[in-house]
C-alpha cells in the first residue's frame, strides 16, 4: 500500500470533490431562489438535474478508464466541477444555470465512480477498510461545505465562496497529472456484452435499490437546508 500511497491520496482528495459537490445545491438553495425567483416546482427541477449529471458520469467511467487508464478521465472531471463550481457562482441566466448543474453532477459522477475502483486496485489486502476510509472523505466534504458558508456567511457572499472554492478542483487536477494510477485494463475492446448476463435477477435487485438509494442520497440532503433555513 505504501507504494501506491498518492494514488490513495489522489482517490481521497476526489472523493472529498465529491462531497462538496453532493451538498452544494441544498447549501445554495435559499440563495439561488433568491437570485432567480424560483419557485419550489422550479427549485425541484433544478435539482433533479444533478443526479441525472451523476448518473451519466457514473456509467461512462468504467468503460473509459478499463480502456484509458484513470488519469486523464479524473483531470477532466476536475475541470467539469470547476466549470460547475464557477456557474454556480457567476451565471445570471436560468437556462445556463440548468447545463451548469448537470456539468457538475458529471464531473461528481465521474470522480465518485473512479476514485472507488482507485482504491479497489491498488488494494492488495484490506480493501473493506481502505474503501471505508475513502467514504470518510466525503462525510467531510459534505459536512465541510455548510459549515464553511456559515462561518465565512459574514465575510463574502455564498456565491462569491462558491467561486473561491471552484480552483480547489483545479489544484486536484494538477496533483493529478503527476499521480501513477494503475494502468489501463483493456488496451482493446472486448466485444458484446452476453445479455444473459445483464439480466440476472439478482443484477436486477441490486440495480433496482441502488436506483432508488441513489435518488434519496442526491435529493434529501439537498432539501433538508429548505426545512433549516
Amino acid at each position: 500500500m505504501h507504494k501506491n500511497l498518492p494514488a490513495f491520496i489522489a482517490a481521497c482528495a476526489g472523493m472529498l470533490l465529491f462531497g462538496v459537490c453532493l451538498i452544494a445545491m441544498g447549501s445554495l438553495a435559499t440563495d439561488l431562489q433568491e437570485k432567480f425567483q424560483l419557485s419550489g416546482t422550479e427549485s425541484g427541477t433544478l435539482f433533479s438535474i444533478l443526479p441525472f449529471g451523476i448518473l451519466g458520469g457514473s456509467l461512462i467511467f468504467g468503460p473509459i478508464c478499463d480502456r484509458y487508464g484513470y488519469r486523464y478521465l479524473l483531470v477532466f472531471a476536475c475541470l467539469a466541477m470547476f466549470a460547475g463550481f464557477e456557474g454556480l457562482a457567476y451565471s445570471n441566466s436560468h437556462e445556463a444555470l440548468r447545463g451548469f448543474v448537470f456539468l457538475f453532477g458529471f464531473g461528481g459522477g465521474i470522480i465518485n465512480g473512479a476514485t472507488n475502483a482507485v482504491v479497489s486496485d491498488i488494494s492488495d489486502m484490506h480493501k473493506g477498510a481502505n474503501l471505508s476510509l475513502l467514504g470518510v472523505f466525503f462525510g467531510l466534504g459534505a459536512l465541510g461545505m455548510p459549515l464553511l458558508l456559515s462561518a465565512f456567511d459574514a465575510q463574502a457572499s455564498s456565491f462569491k465562496i462558491m467561486a473561491i472554492l471552484g480552483w480547489l478542483p483545479m489544484l486536484v487536477a494538477a496533483f493529478y497529472l503527476f499521480v501513477d494510477f494503475p494502468p489501463a485494463k483493456h488496451r482493446q475492446a472486448n466485444g458484446s456484452v452476453p445479455l444473459k448476463g445483464l439480466l440476472s435477477l439478482l443484477l436486477l435487485l441490486i440495480a433496482f435499490f441502488l436506483f432508488f438509494q441513489s435518488s434519496f442520497e442526491a435529493i434529501i440532503n439537498n432539501w433538508t437546508t429548505t426545512y433549516l433555513t
